[in-house]
């Protein structure tokens, strides 16, 4: 009997193996299918596949995508149908109906993606980019009030000494450059992009990066440069990361990174050693002299945004203090995040200026009248200049430096959306569970329904004359526009960014003047916006380099 009973434990268990095999293999196989014989979205118009296994992603995530991106919005409309893995069908949104559900109404339902979440916790810890939910509202409660205007109006000093310094250095290397070469055509996104993270580190952490008058060689500024390029070439791979993420504890996962046989997860790895390794040593340097009585920091005489985020972190309730960890992962968001984006800003304003003398011109009276000699004004006086402020306003509308941001649907959900010009919303569609959606920022700021019919147009003037249509709105924080993002997960330092704009703008516009060379300039997709000059190669091909040059003149 024990023998029957054996082979019949024996029969049992195969069949039970072979039923979670067949279970597997038929919901393997209904996820491969379902997009063809039971679509998501039967009615929403969209691209086909570019490919099977990828779908529209490589497209999407392309350097050279950003075509693609407004051909979506421009020939299929508000809501667009694409596709992910395996024809997954995801959608395109950039209707200001749907858009004001996914930003703000129905914010909790549309959470960021796993892949970004994971990806941002493996390469920055948990910080505000890679939290969500209550963790996020914790710590986004502790980080707000570091920027508020007050002590915005505390930093302006040390912006003001930066960008002077800059001024200083770009002098020199103008009259250098025509001493050798008898020109002075600087590269100046490697200029914006070194005074970008001198300011941020200098405000933000009361550190200086890049003291602009010699070669830089910080193995940090190396590591936050090349951070957003290497990731964007690894976008496909990042799609696995909330699998990988999963796999086993930290130290496996982290053998399982060195262990990869890839240069691009490698440099990843190491500079996101290199940058938690700083951030750590900042913040103990930091707690350091907050401790002792002899420094101006242990009275309360803070001059940094992350020494006044300590004080803030110290008085807040016990369940509301940021840990070690979490503090030194905004360290690294705020420096991270503000350095490339707002380099590409500043590149994208100075490209425009240079190839619209016109509108320069007017910007550097304006600035000149206002600055009457002096070297700087206080935060409201310069805030308020229309001029610079169009300029920056109608740059950041038309060429926001993140083009798009993708969330997931957590719930079920109804989108109402246009399908006409007219802005109104005349249709809906259901939004399953699990559903991947790309936010179309430029795509959104660009519509005609919104902005006229020149809204492809850049047009500083507009936002003097007041012509916008304010019939409909997108759910922006900032002027109308996505380019901030909007509800709760809006950019927290998005008056900072303006302000440090604004002051290295003014105090650059008012002592140079910058001019368009016969380069050609291509602006590529990689997360953020950067420029690049292609030029002919001797077989007849073409090459591309990073950079924006520009023919620079000092203004006596």
């Amino acid at each position: 009997m024990s023998n029957h009973g054996n082979v019949f434990s024996l029969i049992d268990t195969a069949l039970a193996v072979d039923l979670v095999l067949y279970y597997f293999v038929y919901r393997i196989f209904k996820w491969l299918l379902s997009p063809y014989f039971f679509p998501r979205f039967p009615n929403i118009p969209g691209p086909q596949p570019q490919s099977w296994f990828k779908g529209n992603l490589g497209q999407l995530f392309n350097a050279k995508g950003l075509r693609f991106h407004q051909r979506l919005v421009d020939r299929f409309g508000g809501v667009v149908k694409i596709y992910g893995f395996f024809g997954d069908e995801q959608l395109y949104v950039s209707d200001p109906s749907a858009l004001q559900s996914i930003v703000v109404k129905d914010q909790d339902a549309f959470e960021e993606t796993a892949v970004f979440i994971d990806t941002n916790r493996i390469i920055f810890g948990p910080g505000l980019v890679s939290t969500t939910g209550d963790v996020h509202k914790k710590q986004r409660k502790i980080v707000a009030p570091v920027f508020s205007v007050p002590q915005l109006n505390k930093i302006t000093p040390v912006v003001y000494d930066i960008a002077e310094k800059l001024a200083d250095v770009l002098t020199r290397e103008v009259h250098a450059s025509r001493a050798t070469t008898g020109s002075s055509v600087l590269d100046m996104s490697e200029w914006v992009s070194r005074v970008a993270l001198e300011t941020i580190g200098r405000t933000v952490l009361g550190y200086s990066f890049d003291p602009l008058d010699s070669p830089h060689n910080n193995p940090y500024t190396s590591a936050i440069k090349e951070l957003i390029p290497t990731l964007f070439s690894l976008s496909i791979l990042r799609q696995f990361a909330p699998f990988l993420s999963r796999l086993g504890p930290p130290w496996f996962r982290r053998k399982l990174v060195e262990w990869t046989p890839n240069r691009s997860i490698q440099k990843v790895k190491d500079m996101s050693d290199i940058m938690d390794r700083t951030a750590r040593n900042i913040l103990r340097e930091k707690q350091v002299m907050m401790n002792d009585a002899n420094t101006v920091y242990s009275q309360g005489e803070d001059k940094d945004i992350i020494s006044v985020l300590l004080r803030a972190n110290e008085r807040a309730a016990v369940g509301e203090k940021l840990s070690e960890s979490e503090l030194t992962g905004q360290m690294t968001v705020l420096i991270f995040g503000a350095q490339d984006t707002t380099s590409s800003a500043l590149s994208r304003i100075l490209y425009l200026l240079a190839t619209n003398p016109d509108i320069q011109t007017k910007v550097r009276e304006e600035i000149t009248t206002a600055f009457a000699g002096a070297k700087s004004l206080e935060y409201e006086a310069v805030s308020e200049l229309p001029w610079l402020d169009a300029v920056i306003k109608e740059t950041l509308r038309l060429y926001p430096p993140v083009p798009f941001v993708r969330r997931t649907a957590k719930n079920e959900r109804t989108l109402m959306y246009s399908t006409t010009n007219s802005g109104v919303a005349d249709a809906s569609v259901v939004v399953p569970a699990g559903t991947t959606l790309f936010v179309g920022i430029a795509g959104a700021n660009r519509l005609e329904s919104v902005w006229g019919p020149d809204a492809k147009v850049w047009k500083p003037e507009r936002w003097i004359s007041g012509e916008n249509p304010a019939s409909i709105r997108l759910p922006g924080i900032y002027s109308g526009m996505l380019t901030f993002f909007g509800g709760g997960r809006s950019c927290i330092g998005y008056k900072f960014a303006l302000i440090e704009m604004k002051i290295i703008l003014a105090t650059l516009v008012r002592r140079l003047k910058f001019s368009s060379t016969r380069d050609e300039i291509i602006w590529n997709l990689s997360q953020i916006i950067s420029p690049s000059v292609r030029r002919p190669a001797n077989d007849g091909s073409y090459i591309e380099e990073k950079g924006l040059p520009m023919t620079v003149e000092v203004i006596s």
